[in-house]
């Protein structure tokens, strides 16, 4: 996993504060590449100060606990990666800005589904091809969430974030549950993501991502949306 790039800054020309948060985030880079490569039980204080190039004392005084180092591993992760600057959300927003938060049009409806179907497939490829460390991150997070209450509060709370975005846009083309339908779609989309990173396949099933994709939302918008150009 490629590390984030050193500041360049002397450490002389950084006060003590920022030389500190410098320290903090080179150790939790490296809690989150050692996640990657090796897995959450490989995460300890002494393995995480080697790889981050910084003492034992250095870990364990910012840290004071795997359970500490964990959650902030997580929070560090997922604060780098917020709702509002993912691109997905931003060019959903683009696509249904034009309604002003309103339901689309049914006559504008079949369009905006084709967008925002391309978007999906495109974004969920994108996801699965080019963001696998991520994945492997995020899904790590999760299985180790159930251990601790603080990570699965933190989980949970993005859970519902998603949950809500996907609800407003569902509404706004028109589903008459779109609670119910914004957890399908987190399910599908979970699925994915779980499946593929599981998966020994170097070979993306962008087809079956796209086949998957569609009939998921014309049962939810109750369209007949066209097939995507994707083939491979």
């Amino acid at each position: 996993m490629a590390s984030a790039a050193p500041d360049i800054a002397s450490p002389a020309r950084l006060s003590r504060s920022d030389q500190r948060q410098q320290t903090r985030n080179r150790i939790l880079d490296a809690v989150l590449e050692i996640v990657v490569e090796e897995g959450m039980r490989a995460v300890r204080h002494r393995a995480v100060a080697d790889r981050a190039g910084v003492s034992l004392g250095s870990t364990t005084y910012h840290f004071a606990s795997i359970e500490e180092l964990i959650i902030s591993a997580f929070d560090y992760w997922r604060s780098r990666r917020q709702l509002v600057d993912n691109p997905f959300y931003r060019e959903m927003v683009e696509i249904l800005s034009p309604f002003a938060g309103a339901p689309v049009p049914p006559d504008a409806r079949a369009d905006v589904a084709v967008r925002i179907l391309a978007l999906s497939v495109g974004y969920l490829v994108d996801q699965l091809s080019n963001q696998r460390e991520d994945r492997i991150i995020e899904l790590a997070f999760y299985h180790e969430s159930m251990l601790y209450p603080s990570l699965r509060i933190l989980v949970l709370e993005g859970w519902a974030s998603q949950q809500a975005f996907l609800a407003n846009v569902h509404r706004q083309m028109g589903s008459p549950c779109p609670e119910d339908d914004a957890t399908l779609s987190s399910m599908l989309f979970r699925q994915w993501e779980q499946t593929t990173v599981m998966s020994d396949s170097d070979q993306l099933d962008v087809v079956g991502i796209q086949r998957s994709l569609r009939r998921h939302m014309n049962l939810c918008f109750g369209l007949d949306i066209p097939c995507l150009l994707y083939t491979s």
